[in-house]
């Protein structure tokens, strides 16, 4: 591996393990893997809302068609400090960009909304805990109240077969269920990094 792709390795691996912090060697390895790595496939199942609303938001979110065995690719690139997280779900690409927040958060970028979440290691699992949203328009950011705010729940562990099971549902009040995905991701060999 060259110099420069273990430089940004490393910063990846650092993201992740600044955030979680102690908690990072009690993750299940597959998890560590995968963030180490940052390059995955796999089949998840996808579902969107079945509200007008619904829809019409995802739509504006670029957020990805429901099915029951969607192909997604996932790959991971050193970012201004943090990273770009790259999901390609059956062709159709949805990207957030990800760093670290004041006060030991993560902030999850997707368009104009940045969303904050806790990372904490739990029986082996990472689990994302949202702690707040904003709306983010050039340097202006205006937190959302919980009431306008959409709310994220998110988990990744690792199976017996070495692979990393990932479980995302995203809500948004008085709309409903935006999106739900779930399915087992695969790191990628190291060849094909």
């Amino acid at each position: 591996m060259s110099g420069e792709a273990q430089a940004a390795e490393g910063a990846r691996a650092g993201l992740y393990e600044r955030l979680v912090g102690e908690g990072w060697g009690a993750l299940d390895e597959p998890v560590r893997r995968l963030h180490l790595r940052a390059r995955g496939a796999g089949a998840f199942k996808v579902r969107r809302g079945g509200g007008r609303v619904a829809r019409v938001v995802a739509r504006l979110m670029g957020l990805p068609e429901g099915g029951e065995d969607v192909p997604l690719r996932l790959s991971v690139e050193p970012h201004g400090g943090g990273e770009r997280w790259r999901r390609n779900f059956a062709g159709r690409e949805f990207v957030t960009v990800q760093g670290e927040h004041a006060a030991g958060l993560m902030a999850e970028r997707t368009g104009s909304f940045e969303l904050l979440f806790r990372l904490k290691a739990e029986g082996g699992a990472l689990l994302y805990r949202q702690e707040g949203v904003a709306l983010r328009v050039g340097g202006l950011r205006v937190r959302l109240p919980r009431l306008l705010a959409p709310c994220v729940e998110a988990w990744e562990r690792g199976d017996k077969d070495g692979g990393v099971q990932v479980s995302v549902c995203v809500t948004a009040p008085l709309v409903g269920l935006l999106i739900r995905y779930e399915g087992l991701l695969r790191t990628e060999d190291e060849e094909r990094c």
